[in-house]
């Protein structure tokens, strides 16, 4: 036992430090389930026993190996889950909810930039995490004895046998996985078996066939002259678009467009995370059909199948593995990166000369291009110059570290202070809402470039997932939350024809323009971008086609949530 008192202080503050997700977890998630308890017949009881069984999963993992292991060398072997913590916590603080599948799965297959704009603007926190590490592997060299806790072995080996028939017996409920560090190690395996499918999908993808094939059904348009653009915007929510009916002038381009631009009001992304939305948009897999994007191939593949040269251009996704595989299939493939990975403060304007240059090699040929877009994601002062700092003040002129630094952790959310709270709102909002306006920048720009071709040319704008910007009582910031708000899911649709594409196929113009009203999720796009470039193979659906006078409204609407669990999107 511990008979030295600083090695007892020391050991009981160690403890803490590891079991500090779970403390946490008690007091800020919302999402430890009761529904294995729902025999109980008072609600409260089985949020109890929930709770309780919460508590125990998560100290029972370092009971076994405190029962096992010299304490000395638990103490050390047991820092193996300290960046697992770190996340657990940083979800706790975000989301109000233990670690999702998909916030494990981002994580995981983060750009270095992407990480690296987090950590400059929050590097105070990794600071203080590392300043904890530190101490807790001093105190642990310099005051904990390698001896074993418990010195008669049947007693040390009865504690690890009912610790590990705990979670034999009750590993299946939805507490004991949700428990920190259990809930990292499962989200892990599964992350783990997800890279390992997608790996191994070229083998079942090899043979594959759509049986696509090209029917131009007007005469006065040529086959060989059709350019279909799909440019997915990268956090791109619907209510901050002028387009929209935004109270601020966000999109003055697009709006100058009048007619040209056919808004819809309704569309809602599958997911409120990149690595999921847009390869489940490329794909004909829904969220009950998920095993799908595993066995067929992806929609610029169906354009190629029916004669179409296909060209991916983008700034962005360049650790996402499905993506990768989907535009390694392209005829040609643009990524930019900047001279150093960690920076990533250049805009999707880097965009245009790579676009510029394929339309001239694909002069002469159908072309399906896709361009998927950096847009507004955090840090939103990154993605725009200083002369588009029309919304003030922003993130660009003001240090967020100074504002946040003020406020209390309470919920799971950040809230206090009504005034700083404002404040911080205020400089998120400025600083998103001028990355909208630059992105309205960037997609006239394309647009321009399409318009000189003087080809019957359609461009289809998405965004991803949308974005909090602590717009409610819950007071969430950014994407990617356990439960998914409307302002994640609620994404921009619109379409773009030229004057060539609305003489040749007016019938698909008009109803582009009827259905602009329907709500349906972005698993239409497959199904739209192929009609809208003449595609046809067994099975197209045209009730899910915006394109059509067949096109039927979803309902209810079908998404995934943060675990790839099918979901009633909030509306």
């Amino acid at each position: 036992m511990l008979n030295d008192k600083r090695e007892r202080r020391s050991a009981i503050g160690m403890w803490l430090f590891l079991v500090s997700p779970t403390i946490l977890g008690l007091i800020l998630a919302d999402n430890i389930s009761s529904a294995d308890f729902r025999y109980m017949a008072n609600t409260t009881t089985g949020d109890i026993a929930a709770y309780i069984l919460y508590i125990v999963a998560g100290l029972a993992c370092y009971i076994m190996g405190l029962a096992l292991l010299k304490r000395r060398t638990f103490f050390y072997v047991a820092t193996i889950v300290f960046v697992p913590a770190g996340i657990e916590i940083v979800h706790l603080i975000l989301n109000g909810a233990t670690t999702s599948l998909l916030f494990l799965y981002t994580c995981v297959i983060a750009e270095p930039g992407e990480l690296w704009e987090l950590f400059t603007t929050y590097w105070w926190v990794l600071f203080t995490a590392m300043i904890l590490w530190t101490i807790y592997l001093i105190l642990n060299y310099r005051y904990v004895h390698n001896d074993y806790l418990i010195s008669r072995p049947v007693v040390r080996y009865s504690i690890a046998a009912v610790c590990l028939l705990f979670y034999i017996v009750c590993g299946r409920m939805e507490p004991v996985r949700q428990s920190n560090p259990t809930d990292i190690f499962l989200e892990t395996a599964e992350v783990i078996r997800l890279q390992h499918t997608i790996r191994h999908s070229d083998k079942t993808l090899q043979d594959f066939r759509f049986g696509a094939t090209y029917h131009g059904d007007n005469a006065s348009a040529s086959s060989d002259d059709e350019l279909v653009v799909f440019l997915v915007g990268e956090t791109s929510r619907y209510d901050h678009w002028q387009l929209n009916g935004y109270e601020r002038a966000t999109s003055p381009r697009l709006a100058e467009r009048g007619g040209e631009i056919i808004s819809f009001d309704s569309c809602y992304s599958v997911s409120n995370l990149t690595a999921i939305s847009v390869p489940m948009m490329l794909s004909r897999a829904e969220p009950a059909t998920q095993e799908l994007f595993f066995m067929e191939k992806s929609l610029p593949e169906a354009f190629q199948e029916a004669g179409y040269r296909t060209a991916w251009i983008a700034d962005q996704s360049f650790t996402n593995e499905q993506l990768l595989r989907i535009s390694s299939a392209c005829d040609a493939s643009y990524y930019f990166e900047a001279g150093s990975k960690l920076q990533r403060s250049y805009m999707d304007t880097v965009l245009l000369p790579p676009l510029g240059h394929e339309l001239l090699a694909a002069k002469g040929h159908k072309e399906m291009i896709v361009i998927h877009s950096l847009g507004c994601h955090f840090k939103y002062s990154a993605r725009y110059p200083t002369t588009f700092c029309v919304f003030e003040p922003d993130l660009k002129e003001k240090d967020i570290r100074s504002i946040i630094k003020d406020l209390d952790l309470t919920s799971g959310r950040l809230i206090r202070d009504k005034v700083v709270l404002n404040e911080v709102r205020e400089l998120f909002i400025n600083s998103y809402d001028n990355a909208i306006l630059y992105t309205d920048f960037f997609i006239d720009a394309v647009i321009r470039l399409l318009e000189q071709t003087g080809r019957p040319a359609v461009l289809v704008y998405v965004g991803d997932h949308g974005e909090n910007l602590l717009d409610d009582e819950k007071n969430m910031l950014m994407h990617g939350t356990y439960y998914g708000s409307k302002y994640e899911y609620h994404v921009p649709l619109f379409v773009w024809t030229s004057s060539q594409y609305r003489q040749a196929y007016p019938n698909k113009v008009r109803a582009i323009e009827a259905n602009r009203h329907k709500a349906f999720s972005t698993m239409y796009l497959f199904h739209s971008l192929s009609d809208l470039g003449n595609i046809r193979f067994p099975n197209w659906n045209p009730g899910h086609s915006f394109c059509t006078d067949s096109c039927q409204a979803e309902h209810p609407i079908i998404g995934l949530d943060a675990n790839l669990k099918c979901k009633e999107l909030p509306l």
